[in-house]
């Protein structure tokens, strides 16, 4: 099990540095300054937050949510107390939507301990008070927040990694193609379906320096499963994130049932840190019309990098990092 990044990350006087894919420029103080705007209708989203509050290559700036109800505001506050990060900018999309916490949210903490909250700042506000082109945006939500952001004319980010889109047969070579979705060039696409005015938006904005879209076609490939959470048990006590983690999953694993979860957007992060785990293809990710289904094609002015295929090993080294 490795136990700190490999060779595209060096720590050099106990400072990490980034050798590769242009991401020096989102280094200050040795990590990677990033927003994460989430939601969290699936437990992966959770994990992902903590992977981001304690890992050693990232400094995580702010929060959006969406919609941003007083429950999930609660515990997300709750959860920012745990790692001393009480302070963080918390932004949302609609405190007044219905509650948004999943169930499984009401297991990981004693819900006594959980208080609805209302103090939270505008999401668009947040990101445009805090996005600039030396920031990394990773969505693992609708992008309502990022779309309202965009229309004020103003924003601004270096590099968009956003957990969603499709690449077909058209696009994904042979054999890196997973059965559940071969013969496909378009399918649903649930984040980008969550709001397609502002995924629209987002795939216009010029503003946007680089956009890496983190596709289901990798994604499904990516599971955390009972020898994963075996091997992360080996080291969870090197840092707060890896023990919450640790924790956490061993909750949802308790069923006897479930082997493991698909690790969408942890997976997206990691890609965030080193974009080196994929492998990547300049489209154009577009709407068919007749299908509403989303769908990649080669063109001359491509629009993102859409992923194909991922390095397990330098995945699992940027889960399980922390600071020697």
């Amino acid at each position: 099990m490795a136990t700190a990044f490999d060779s595209n990350v060096v720590n050099t006087n106990n400072r990490w540095t980034m050798k590769t894919l242009n991401s020096e420029r989102f280094l200050c103080n040795g990590r990677l300054q990033m927003i994460f705007d989430m939601e969290t209708g699936d437990m992966d989203d959770f994990a992902t937050l903590l992977l981001l509050l304690g890992h050693p290559l990232v400094n995580l700036k702010a929060i959006t949510v969406v919609p941003g109800t007083p429950d999930q505001i609660g515990f997300i506050r709750h959860v920012l107390s745990l790692f001393g990060r009480a302070d963080m900018p918390l932004g949302v999309f609609n405190m007044n939507a219905k509650p948004a916490l999943s169930r499984f949210h009401y297991k990981v903490y004693d819900p006594a301990l959980i208080q609805e909250s209302r103090v939270a700042l505008d999401g668009a506000d947040v990101l445009l008070t805090h996005c600039d082109e030396n920031t990394i945006l990773v969505c693992g939500g609708p992008l309502s927040n990022v779309g309202k952001a965009i229309k004020t004319g103003q924003f601004k980010v270096g590099r968009l990694v956003v957990q969603g889109g499709f690449a077909g047969d058209n696009i994904v070579p042979d054999k890196k193609r997973i059965n559940r979705f071969r013969g496909l060039i378009t399918a649903p696409a649930f984040n980008l379906d969550g709001d397609i005015e502002s995924t629209m938006a987002v795939l216009r904005c010029t503003s946007i320096d680089e956009k890496f879209f983190v596709s289901k076609n990798v994604c499904h490939k990516v599971h955390y499963t009972r020898d994963t959470h075996k091997d992360l048990g080996s080291i969870k006590n090197k840092s707060l994130s890896l023990k919450e983690i640790h924790r956490v999953m061993g909750i949802y694993l308790q069923r006897s049932d479930i082997y493991g979860k698909i690790f969408h957007d942890p997976f997206a992060a990691c890609c965030a840190i080193d974009p080196t785990i994929g492998e990547w293809r300049d489209v154009e990710l577009y709407r068919d019309e007749n299908t509403n289904e989303w769908g990649s094609r080669i063109v001359a002015q491509p629009n993102i990098k859409i992923i194909v295929d991922y390095n397990r090993t330098k995945f699992l080294d940027t889960l399980f990092a922390y600071a020697e």
